[in-house]
């Protein structure tokens, strides 16, 4: 095993790479609090840019923080076989990110980027409506005026002091995850809080066989900035995507601005080279060479709630998702705050592509504690599987909500309690 704060650099971000490049046999690098000779004061690490994590490597953080630079427009940590410009990923194993005490990795005081490929980059970019009205000129005139922004003026812009900069991707890109594995096989991330995260907390993609586990959450969708509180999109928690299987995913917790916990296979006929700036998908979408399914996961423990969505999604669009086990999730939203909903099993056909007949089968839901606008929403088709147990706290929604005609094929339904009158919902 290596210590960090023997492989001092002018930078921190070069300090941790060179220790990751100089471990020994075992793999194992210690990440403790910073022990700089320059800044002596400081005992957090600060990043310029992301630390790459390499085949056979295992990074522990010991009561730490690293915190993300100003300059930096770059995740904490990513997979040393993916980033700018490599279209294909080679497959990489072996990688394990575990915290030791109070790990953290926290996002810049002024992000150069937030949000995800969909997000234009706005500064100011005001999250209050009265803010948004009076200073956006994406709101056209007559919604400023009434001072009614809709949801489209709220959510189309994320805060970036890159915005308006010529030689800068003015959208948000995978560079704003926080922590980012591709194509990655026996891999585990465990123990760590992540702060104001600029997009995405965790995102695998094609990853297999790993874990993801006792992960903490603190994001609200907004941070104040300069004495204002800009809006800052897409701050999921553990983003689960194409090609992934035989993942565990347990004991999340704390509060994220989008979705807590997500599995999207989404396939889009568009083509995107891996590694470009327009993406929030690090690799490319060459499916005839990928698989495009997620498949074998189970998500066990989540605890929290969503400020904008949901505490787990499935969003299988020109893809199918199957073989998964969610028991136990537990909303804990305060009063204030109701979110879209506790579980989101599909959605309708969008821009995300057509949801299929048998897009969702062999799912479990189990042991779900609901408080939010709705319960548990059925939006896409679900097949072969089975809701129980589930406690709906919401008087004005059932706790099952099936949007489509013909949503249910042989679904099992049982022990449904609801403080209000409805339990399902669905088309005649």
């Amino acid at each position: 095993m290596v210590n960090a704060n023997d492989f001092h650099r002018q930078t921190d971000s070069d300090t941790l790479q060179s220790a990751i490049q100089n471990r020994g046999a075992d793999g194992i690098v210690l990440i403790p609090p910073r022990a700089g000779q320059e800044d002596p004061e400081r005992s957090y690490w600060l990043l310029d840019r992301a630390i790459l994590l390499p085949e056979n490597t295992t990074v522990i953080l010991q009561n730490c923080t690293i915190k993300l630079s100003d300059r930096c427009r770059d995740n904490f940590f990513r997979t040393a076989n993916c980033g700018m410009g490599i279209n294909e990923p080679e497959p990489i194993r072996n990688i394990h990110l575990q915290g030791e005490g109070l790990c953290v990795l926290q996002g810049a005081d002024h992000p150069r980027a937030t949000g995800d490929g969909g997000k234009i980059l706005a500064c100011p970019c005001p999250y209050e409506p009265e803010d948004l009205c009076r200073l956006a000129d994406w709101v056209p005139a007559d919604r400023k005026a009434a001072c009614a922004p809709d949801f489209g003026d709220l959510h189309s812009h994320s805060y970036g002091t890159d915005a308006g900069k010529e030689d800068q991707s003015p959208l948000g890109d995978w560079r704003g995850i926080g922590i980012l594995f591709a194509n990655t096989e026996n891999f585990s991330i465990r123990n760590l809080k992540i702060v104001e995260s600029h997009g995405w907390g965790i995102s695998l993609e094609a990853c297999s066989f790993g874990s993801v586990e006792k992960v903490e959450f603190d994001a609200c969708m907004s941070k104040v900035i300069d004495g204002m509180r800009q809006n800052m999109e897409n701050q999921d928690g553990v983003d689960i995507r194409n090609g992934c299987h035989h993942i565990t995913i347990a004991n999340i917790s704390g509060q994220t601005g989008d979705d807590m916990v997500a599995l999207t296979a989404v396939a889009l006929d568009e083509f995107v080279p891996g590694g470009a700036l327009c993406s929030t998908h690090v690799m490319n979408s060459d499916w005839s060479k990928r698989d495009r399914d997620i498949h074998d996961i189970i998500i066990r423990n989540v605890i929290g709630y969503s400020h904008l969505c949901y505490n787990v999604r499935l969003l299988a669009c020109n893809t199918h998702i199957y073989n998964i086990v969610i028991d136990g999730v537990v909303d804990t939203s305060p009063p204030e705050i109701r979110h879209f909903g506790g579980i989101l099993l599909g959605e309708g056909d969008s821009a995300y592509g057509k949801n299929l007949p048998d897009g969702l089968s062999a799912i479990t839901v189990s042991n779900v504690i609901c408080n939010s606008i709705d319960a548990i929403v059925v939006g896409g088709y679900l097949k072969d599987s089975a809701i129980t147990n589930v406690i709906n706290r919401n008087p004005d929604c059932p706790v099952i909500r099936v949007d489509r005609q013909n949503g249910l094929n042989n679904v099992l339904m049982a022990n449904l309690v609801s403080v209000g009158a409805q339990m399902i919902s669905q088309p005649e």
